[in-house]
């Protein structure tokens, strides 16, 4: 090996023959040698690898990134889209059912501001009726009372057991709420009971004081009083139909 690499590749030739030498008096004829191609093989192999130029690397395009970008973008906006969509037809849907909901709540409400009111009025019509069946029924009581009596004690205690009964009958009609259906027949009531207690009081009075005359008129003018009463009960009656 040599001690120049440059050299490493030359290849050493065989020598070449000595002229050639007479034989039987003929000379002959030494044909040159071939050349050596494999050098200049190697060479062009060589010069191919130098000066063939390299392929030139692939430029992604810029618009391909923008595009790429832009896609994912779409399918993130499309995403959100749908999701805004399906909250707001969910929002939708509860508004619609709050809506029918407190559109029958308010019903349900009417109705039962009615059924308290049509309460509140039965109780007070019941109340009403059952203060005047009461006291009606002990005014009624005392004034057959007094009209059956034969003597003069039964008869004076008799008169002040219906003065003491019609006056409690008017405090109590006075103090009760009247309904309103019934405002006539106890407005006829107030009136009827006032000439009953008047009528009795002079009744009495005539009685006390040996007034027979005095104690007549009385008597008859608690009959046409009682009369009335018998009047407004009718009317009261009526109006509660």
């Amino acid at each position: 090996m040599s001690a120049n690499p440059q050299f490493d590749g030359i290849v050493a030739l065989p020598a070449a023959p000595s002229p050639a030498e007479p034989t039987n008096g003929h000379k002959v004829e030494i044909a040159p040698p071939e050349p050596q191609h494999a050098p200049a093989e190697a060479s062009v192999a060589q010069v191919q690898q130098v000066v063939a130029p390299e392929r030139p690397k692939r430029i992604r395009p810029a618009w391909r990134a923008t595009l790429a970008v832009g896609a994912v973008a779409l399918l993130a906006a499309s995403a959100l889209g749908y999701d805004a969509y399906a909250a707001a037809a969910e929002r939708d849907g509860v508004y619609k059912v709050l809506v029918t909901t407190a559109a029958t709540l308010g019903s349900t409400q009417d109705q039962l501001t009615a059924a308290q009111a049509n309460a509140r009025s039965t109780k007070v019509t019941a109340d009403y009726v059952a203060m005047y069946l009461a006291d009606a029924g002990r005014v009624h009581t005392d004034y057959q009372t007094l009209g059956s009596c034969n003597s003069f004690g039964a008869c004076r205690t008799s008169s002040q057991q219906l003065l003491d009964d019609l006056q409690k009958f008017q405090s109590d009609r006075s103090a009760a709420t009247v309904p309103s259906t019934l405002s006539a027949g106890d407005a006829s009531l107030g009136d009827a009971l006032s000439a009953a207690i008047a009528a009795d009081r002079e009744l009495i009075s005539g009685m006390d004081s040996g007034n027979v005359n005095k104690f007549k008129d009385g008597f008859k003018k608690l009959d046409a009083a009682m009369l009335s009463v018998g009047k407004a009960e009718a009317a009261l009656g009526a109006q509660l139909k």
